[in-house]
């Protein structure tokens, strides 16, 4: 039974995937980076599925973060805690205006040029490249081909975000980008905040998907991927990952809270994103997260975009129209702040019928905002 499981995984994992080359005029990057920052003090122990049922309830209860269910952190290391890592990266061109993407969850930087037959029109890069930018995306650390860190004291929002500063600094300084836009999907939207609020007049535009600023519709998207330990779940792809790295429990699971309603998607990218395009993500991040917000938003000074897919679960609980008003005041201090909230697609926008359009009203945010 076991081995005809793996046999499906392994056919999968054939049909939906191809080769990965390397798309002309890019090339592929190690940046080695140092950051120095604190860590969190994470309590949580991974060891098997049963404690990753545990750590679910614990952020999904009502109470959650009140005395009674407080946030798994008990506070921050005395001193910051220096550390190097090697970002794996594809450039793009070089100079001229730059976007940096930052991907979400459960994902890697596949997300931004996919792999499947015939994904040219979901490809955020091929587009931006066309367009006229140059383009740096990358695995955060724990992802593809970016350093294996540890799941709990190493991957954690705050040093994620100090990485990501540090990317700005090649873009303008190495890579000779003339602007720099960063542009953000889920977990990746809330680096692309705090490291636009770091770096301030650094960054010349931020774009920001599978997100809506507050947590509110977050227990479904954590309660609906019933989490499952990486390692066990597909050992032949994540068997050296330790413990503290988790990902979805099937492809429906992941169907449910990454995609939207079905008529706005097609099946075989579904199946694509869990089979191929997902990587786990460490457990050590989402309560960083948390213990980091509410992040500054009035520090970002760059103009900022939100673009929605109508039916994202975990930034608005399904259905996001009216939800991004408040934005504009949380987003005080920028130039321009613009929201769209109905696009036909769920939180994975990039993987939806409509990317195309999506992807035309990020550029013309974009040039507009001079960029």
């Amino acid at each position: 039974m076991f081995a005809s499981i793996l046999l499906a995984l392994g056919l999968a994992a054939t049909t939906f995937a191809r080769p990965y080359p390397t798309a002309p005029g890019c090339k592929e990057l190690t940046i080695p980076v140092t950051v120095n920052v604190p860590r969190f003090i994470v309590n949580a122990t991974i060891n098997d599925n049963w404690d990753v049922v545990a750590l679910t309830l614990n952020l999904t209860r009502r109470d959650f973060t009140t005395p009674s269910d407080p946030l798994p952190v008990a506070g921050t290391t005395a001193v910051p805690v220096e550390s190097k890592f090697n970002i794996g990266a594809t450039l793009c061109g070089t100079g001229g205006p730059m976007l940096i993407l930052t991907h979400g969850i459960i994902e890697s930087k596949k997300y931004w040029r996919p792999t499947f037959e015939n994904s040219e029109k979901y490809s955020f890069v091929d587009t931006a490249v066309a367009a006229g930018y140059s383009v740096l995306s990358y695995d955060r650390i724990g992802v593809g081909s970016s350093s294996k860190v540890d799941a709990i004291s190493d991957a954690q929002f705050q040093v994620e975000a100090a990485v990501l500063d540090s990317l700005v600094d090649y873009a303008r300084h190495t890579a000779n980008a003339t602007k720099v836009a960063l542009v953000g999907h889920s977990y990746g939207s809330y680096l692309t905040v705090a490291s636009a609020a770091s770096k301030k007049t650094a960054v010349d535009a931020i774009v920001l998907t599978g997100f809506a600023g507050n947590f509110t519709y977050f227990t479904p998207f954590l309660a609906g991927s019933a989490f499952r330990v990486a390692r066990t779940q597909d050992p032949a792809r994540w068997g050296s990952l330790d413990a503290g790295y988790l990902t979805s429990a099937d492809l429906y699971s992941e169907t449910y809270v990454y995609f939207g309603q079905e008529q706005d998607f097609e099946r075989r990218v579904a199946e694509w994103s869990h089979y191929v395009g997902s990587e786990p993500f460490a457990v050590g991040e989402l309560p960083s997260l948390l213990a980091s917000s509410p992040l500054d938003f009035g520090a970002v000074t760059a103009p900022v975009l939100v673009l929605q897919g109508q039916f994202d679960l975990s930034a608005c609980g399904g259905n996001c129209v009216g939800l991004l008003d408040g934005l504009k005041s949380e987003f005080a201090s920028a130039k321009v702040v613009e929201t769209v909230d109905n696009l036909p697609a769920g939180h994975n926008l990039n993987l939806h019928k409509v990317a195309p359009q999506a992807f035309g009203k990020v550029f013309d945010f974009l040039k507009r905002q001079g960029v």
